[in-house]
């Protein structure tokens, strides 16, 4: 009989801890997949997101109340993300398609899922089994791949007609602030040696060995060769070698060997209207109608055979 009733204490005990445990969440409601859900706020738009579609969301990943990522701290405005199903039935994906412009809503993750699916990742390492990850999240926009797309486009012909505008500016500010007094040739090179080399100045067909720093006006470097302490070589005038433009071209045949110079270039010697951009980021290395500062050491020059 003490065994029965220690059992049946046992047994109610145990109710009493999962009921006080299941009533932090007795206000959340609850998918058929086992996604716990409670909405804040309601906006007035009825068009719910799709997989498919670009959304824009303020987060917030918590543990308990402490804050583990916000997108507050990488942007005030939220991240944008394209909606794709989730790795896992419950997935906060599909909190996401419950949810329209406007709404808020904190969704839970069963630890024990995040665990199993992304087990690689560091930040689940010390999560307790049987715990819940809330996800804060307020969603402000929603678009069609297509409709961004388009927006970014404009986006980016806005930024180069403000470039275009701004670059003859640019320029001439730059040569008055620094007192450069040397004439721009005929394409709106300006070319100043700073020590002298020897022998003859390349021609067109000859090759050439280079050391280049190349940085943008406000001085931020964004290459060099003598960084990597690997010299560039082009054959001057031969416009089907890529990575090499007009500017180096005319650069280097006001040069000798061992000469050392610098030369400010406009933008149409250099990247002109296209800029250059890393293909992994989508984001300029170097911005359209950017006029360039190069620091130029002529190494070698071999003659044309």
């Amino acid at each position: 009989m003490k065994n029965h009733a220690l059992y049946l204490m046992s047994y109610a005990l145990c109710l009493l801890i999962s009921s006080c445990a299941n009533s932090e969440y007795a206000d959340f409601e609850k998918t058929e997949s086992g996604l716990l859900y409670k909405f804040h706020t309601k906006g007035t738009d009825t068009a719910y997101a799709e997989y498919g579609e670009v959304v824009r969301i303020k987060i917030a990943k918590r543990l308990g109340d402490s804050i583990l990522e916000s997108s507050e701290m990488l942007s005030p405005d939220g991240m944008e993300q394209l909606l794709q199903k989730g790795a896992f039935p419950g997935a906060i994906e599909e909190g996401i398609t419950m949810m329209a412009i406007g709404d808020s809503a904190t969704f839970l993750i069963n630890t024990d899922s995040i665990n199993k699916y992304y087990p690689a990742k560091d930040s689940t390492k010390n999560f307790k089994p049987e715990s819940y990850l809330a996800f804060d999240i307020k969603l402000t926009n929603i678009q069609t791949q297509e409709e961004v797309m388009w927006e970014r486009e404009q986006n980016r012909l806005a930024y180069v007609r403000d470039r275009k505008e701004k670059e003859p500016q640019e320029l001439t500010q730059y040569i008055s602030d620094n007192h450069i007094d040397v004439k721009p040739n005929a394409k709106g090179l300006y070319f100043t040696e700073t020590t002298k080399g020897k022998g003859a100045r390349p021609r067109e067909g000859d090759s050439v060995s280079i050391h280049f720093t190349g940085s943008f006006l406000n001085g931020t470097v964004f290459g060099s060769s003598v960084q990597q302490s690997q010299p560039i070589g082009f054959v001057v005038g031969d416009t089907t070698e890529r990575g090499v433009f007009d500017g180096w071209y005319e650069g280097v045949k006001l040069m000798q060997k061992g000469s050392v110079a610098t030369v400010i270039m406009p933008s149409s010697l250099a990247f002109d209207s296209i800029g250059e951009i890393n293909r992994q980021t989508g984001k300029y290395v170097i911005p359209p109608y950017m006029p360039l500062k190069f620091e130029i050491k002529l190494l070698d020059v071999v003659p044309k055979k």
